[in-house]
Parts: structure tokens; sequence; C-alpha cells
């Protein structure tokens, strides 16, 4: 998919991180939008459906497992999810709920790539 027409949710609790990937999505060509949590982002997909989704692991309420667990009980069509962590431990687990896991701290282009895999 060309990232000139490929949607992009970043939900992303640090409002420095949410920025700085929002700001490098749109760089590349990508429409992005985002959502500082999991509840927000389930409001955002309501309205708008992404090709991809950027999802941090550890967010305080509605967290990145939860969250696509909910989101996979939701009508199809899924997107897939490429789910931000900082546990090289957790990397493991959250691979079964995600297409693509990047561990931070990340290479910004690791994380172009798996995003352009995803969609």
């Amino acid at each position: 998919m060309d990232a000139d027409r490929c949607r992009v949710l970043v939900v992303e609790d640090d409002a420095a991180m949410r920025d700085l990937l929002v700001e490098l999505f749109q760089e590349e060509g990508y429409e992005v939008r985002a959502a500082e949590n999991g509840r927000a982002a389930l409001h955002a997909i309501a309205q708008w459906s992404p090709d991809v989704i950027v999802l941090d692991w550890h967010m305080p309420g509605i967290d990145g497992e939860e969250f696509a667990r909910i989101y996979r009980a939701l009508p199809p069509p899924h997107a897939p999810i490429v789910l931000l962590t900082g546990s090289v431990y957790l990397k493991e687990a959250s691979e079964r709920v995600a297409a693509a896991v990047v561990v931070k701290p990340f290479d910004l282009d690791d994380l172009l790539t798996a995003v352009a895999r995803a969609a």
C-alpha cells in the first residue's frame, strides 16, 4: 500500500512520543490520527477506519493487550497492529496480538518498515 493512501492510527499515552510518531508518519505521506489511550483509540476507530494501528503496549486504563482483545471482537475488517513495547521480555507475549512488534527505544527506519509491511 502506498504511504500517501495509508491511514495510520497512533495510540500512545506519552504525549511527546505520540507527537513524534504523528510527525514521522505525516512526513512519510501517511494520513495519521492519534489517540492518547485505548479508550480514545476505540472511539477514533468508530469514526475512522485505519489501515494500520501503531499501539503502545503499556498505557493506563485500557492497555495494548486489552485494546487488541476488544478491537478484535468488533466486526471486521481489522487493521494490523504494530505494537510498541519497552520490554524485550514482553515481545514474545505481544506477538500473539500484533502483526509486528517494535521494542523501544527503536530505530525510526525499523518502525517505518514494520508499518509499511503491515499495511
